[in-house]
């Protein structure tokens, strides 16, 4: 634990915020290519950098839509009806151990129907999970709620089954390959 502490404390103080964190990489980036890639001038990595960001294969829509993703799972666990049923459902478990594996059923199940109401519920669930147990470790709870989190690609809010479905996408390998789209 003191190990651990240790090393959440320096992470805190010298980790940069995440704006920061993306210029310095974005900087960082730009000189790899510069050094790298012959043939690379400012401008040409400029309009690279500009496509990607806001050109016709940008990220902002891939982004978007996982955003909706997030908020629409957001509000669903906020929803009364679903804030009842996760203090009822946390209720049942008798211990630690049952605690966590309901946490991670939670968030399993709910993040084949959405992926941001998996991820939140989970965290939720064992939120209410660690009030029950004063004794239960709250990172341990959280973890197996996150670990449910892993089934998310087989379900309805799937990025890369998305993806499948549009054959401009160009991360639809599927289509690239076989000329076919998937229903």
């Amino acid at each position: 634990q003191s190990l651990t502490a240790l090393c959440v404390r320096y992470v805190e103080r010298l980790m940069p915020d995440p704006y920061l964190f993306a210029v310095i990489l974005t900087i960082l980036v730009a000189g790899m290519v510069a050094l790298l890639v012959h043939g690379t001038t400012p401008s040409g990595m400029l309009k690279a950098w500009y496509g990607g960001v806001w050109g016709s294969q940008n990220i902002f829509t891939f982004a978007f839509q996982m955003v909706l993703i997030l908020v629409t799972g957001y509000t669903l666990a906020e929803a009364p009806v679903l804030k009842r049923a996760i203090v009822h459902i946390a209720s049942k478990p008798n211990n630690q151990v049952q605690g966590a594996l309901l946490c991670f059923g939670v968030s399993a199940v709910l993040s084949l129907l959405n992926w941001g109401l998996g991820l939140v519920a989970g965290a939720l669930v064992a939120r209410q999970v660690a009030k029950r147990f004063a004794d239960a470790h709250f990172g341990y709870l959280i973890a197996a709620a996150f670990m449910g989190f892993i089934v998310w690609t087989q379900g309805l809010s799937s990025s890369i089954a998305l993806a499948n479905t549009d054959s401009t996408s160009p991360i639809n390998v599927i289509h690239k390959l076989t000329g076919i789209t998937v229903p």
